[in-house]
This record gives structure tokens, C-alpha cells and sequence, in this order.
């Protein structure tokens, strides 16, 4: 649309550059858009975009300002994605090293240790106490291992289903994943008044539309909060620093935003550090799980090993 080209070729020009499920829908989305002269009347139409899209097409074309709202919706979903995507590894990694490492010690446990056991007894020998230590342990291992990753499908179960909050309650109990959502909330709404306002909101207006935007719960609770406290007649920054989105220095920047006329621009570059610091705290919270499960396997596999090389290892020597 910067360079130009009409709603309707623009959406004919992506068309061509998708798979053939993607050109069906924009094509119907240009065959409806010709009928209504209506973005959001044919994007809600085709009934695939997010309702947050659709009521944003919808406020650029009542606005005049389509063209900023699409380019603030496509940083939206480009700081979206990346974010998704960074809490996808901070799962996706050592779950990967957990079904690596149960794979050993499953072969330990049922291939390798066997094999020892009838080397010992051929030699006339015996594992003695530790014959049973290190093939339970394996067991164990694996059964928690078992119930680590049912825990996991069951948790990506509730997120297909649509109860992603709850498993968000029960892990936002656990310190450092509770760290974690609150600054990836905090850069949520950051990002969102951002958009509503550069898009022509006013900000009683934004704070009424972002609590159905937000997908953590507590963070729309503290959303309705501020707009309640605003409507008492208390201002944005105090209300916002109340309700503990921002630190104190974060807060302050809300506010010489707040003075100056320039919230939008404040609530910008908040998301843009707060997606940071959300990076940064992911991943040291992967480099904190990945080292520690994989040492505490990797001590379960030493167990294993030792409880049959050791007498192996006595009898080696008494025959030498």
C-alpha cells in the first residue's frame, strides 16, 4: 500500500506468493472485499484471521489510517512470532535432551546390563548389592522421565484445546517461569497500547480493548484495573505502577510519555526491551533446565554402569 497498489491487487499479489490453502482464502477474501468495499467485512467473512486482526483492519479503515495500522500489526505479529517461537525452544530443547538420554538409559536398562549379568555368571561371579541398584534406578528414571513427558503432551493438549491459561496458572506458580510470563506480558501489553494508539485510540478507549487482546488472564484482570482506577480519576502512570506492570523506572517513562503526549512512542520502545529482557530470561532459564537434567541422568547412567562394571572389574583381576 506504501507504493501505491490498491487494497484488492495488494491481496491478489500476496495470493500468488502463497500455498494453494492460503490463495483460496485471500482470493475469497478479494472476492468479498470487491462485494463490501470492507476489509474487516471480509476478512471476518473468511472466518481464519484472529478477531484482533479483523477489529484492527476495521478501526484503520474508520480512522483513514489502514496503512499504519497494517504496518503496526505486521510488527505486532513479527515481535509475536518471535516470541512464540523463543518459548517453543525454551520447551522444545531440553525435552530433546530428556528423550536422548531416556533412550540410554532404556538401552542400558533391557540390552547392555543383561549382557553383563551373563558375562558375571559365566565367570562364576555375582554383582553382589549393587546388581539390583543400578537396573532399578534405571527403572525409575525412566517412569519419571514417563511422567515428565505425559506432563508435556498433556500441557500441549490444554494449549490446542484453548486452556492454555490453565497451565499457565500452574506453572506460573514455579519461580523463574513466573518471571518469564510476567515480562512476556508486560511486553504483550506494551506492544498492543502501542498499536491502539498510534492507531487513533485514546487510551480509555485501548485499556477497554486490550483485556480481550491479552491471553494471560491476570494481565487483562490488571488491565480492567487501570481503566477502573483511571475512571476514579486517577492517571495512567500511577494507576499502571499500582497494578505492577513496569518497575520504577519503567514507570517513570510511562509517565514523561503520559506528560508529553507521546505514549505510543514510550509503549514502543517498552516492548522492544521488555521482548529483550523476555529473550534474555528464557534462555537462562534453558540454561539452567538443559545443564541440570542432563547432569542428573547423566549420574543415573554412571550408576547403572558402575553397578556391574565394578564387579566385573574385581573378577577381571583375580583372574589376572
Amino acid at each position: 500500500m506504501k507504493s501505491g497498489i490498491p487494497l484488492d491487487d495488494g491481496l491478489a499479489a500476496i495470493g500468488e506468493t502463497m500455498p494453494e490453502s492460503g490463495r483460496k482464502i485471500l482470493s475469497q477474501v478479494e472476492t468479498d472485499y470487491h462485494e463490501t468495499y470492507s476489509l474487516e467485512t471480509a476478512l471476518e467473512k473468511s472466518g481464519v484471521f484472529p478477531d484482533y486482526f479483523v477489529k484492527m483492519a476495521g478501526i484503520g479503515e474508520r480512522s483513514g489510517k489502514l496503512e499504519e495500522v497494517l504496518e503496526s500489526l505486521s510488527v505486532y505479529y513479527d515481535r509475536d512470532s518471535r516470541m512464540k517461537e523463543q518459548v517453543r525452544r525454551a520447551v522444545l530443547y531440553p525435552m530433546a535432551s530428556v528423550c536422548a538420554m531416556a533412550i540410554v538409559v532404556a538401552v542400558l536398562v533391557w540390552k547392555v546390563l543383561p549382557v553383563f549379568e551373563d558375562v558375571l555368571e559365566s565367570l562364576g561371579g555375582s554383582a553382589g548389592a549393587l546388581s539390583g541398584l543400578g537396573p532399578g534406578l534405571g527403572i525409575g528414571v525412566l517412569v519419571f522421565l514417563g511422567i515428565l513427558i505425559l506432563c508435556a503432551a498433556a500441557g500441549a493438549v490444554l494449549v490446542k484445546t484453548g486452556h492454555g491459561s490453565l497451565l499457565g496458572k500452574i506453572f506460573g506458580r514455579i519461580g523463574p517461569v513466573r518471571r518469564v510470563l510476567e515480562k512476556v506480558s508486560a511486553a504483550r501489553f506494551a506492544s498492543v497500547l502501542s498499536m491502539l494508539l498510534s492507531s487513533g485510540y485514546q487510551i480509555e478507549e485501548a485499556l477497554e480493548f486490550l483485556p480481550a487482546i491479552l491471553p494471560d488472564k491476570d494481565s487483562a484482570e490488571k488491565v480492567r484495573r487501570i481503566g477502573t482506577r483511571m475512571s476514579e480519576g486517577e492517571p495512567l502512570p500511577d494507576a499502571v505502577q499500582s497494578e505492577g506492570i513496569f518497575p520504577g523506572l519503567y514507570s517513570r517513562m510511562v509517565s514523561i510519555g503520559f506528560h508529553t503526549g507521546a505514549m505510543d512512542t514510550v509503549m514502543a520502545k517498552l516492548a522492544a526491551i521488555y521482548e529483550e529482557d523476555a529473550d534474555n530470561a528464557i534462555q537462562s532459564l534453558i540454561g539452567t533446565l538443559e545443564p541440570l537434567l542432563v547432569g542428573i541422568l547423566s549420574a543415573a547412567v554412571g550408576v547403572i554402569l558402575f553397578s556391574v562394571m565394578l564387579p566385573l572389574l574385581g573378577i577381571m583381576s583375580a583372574i589376572g
